[in-house]
């Protein structure tokens, strides 16, 4: 195969992920955390409007980011998602645990 072929797929395999892409435009596709406790997180960040939707357990959360000294924080003052990295550490109600991207 041609050096213009392999472009010209590359560019097609492109083109086919952004048609996967998540329905807010400027969004980045969901990330799926695996928990200490056993239960999953995705989490989809909308740029737009700078936060995080989280969800997990059944429940989905939409956290505005906050002020970070370090990595990505978000939160809505009764759940917190602080990302650093591939890692993650979730606060929510009778849950606190850290996450690990999959």
């Amino acid at each position: 195969m041609s050096r213009m072929n392999g472009d010209i797929f590359a560019f097609a395999g492109a083109v086919l992920w952004m048609n996967v892409a998540p329905a807010f435009a400027g969004d980045k596709a969901a990330v799926i955390y695996r928990c200490d406790d056993g239960k999953g997180v995705t989490a989809s960040f909308l740029t737009a409007t700078n936060e995080a939707l989280i969800t997990t357990d059944g429940q989905s959360f939409r956290l505005p980011q906050g002020l970070s000294g370090s990595g990505a924080r978000y939160t809505d003052g009764t759940v917190l998602f602080w990302i650093k990295g591939n890692d993650a550490q979730l606060k929510a109600p009778g849950r606190s645990t850290n996450c690990h991207v999959q």
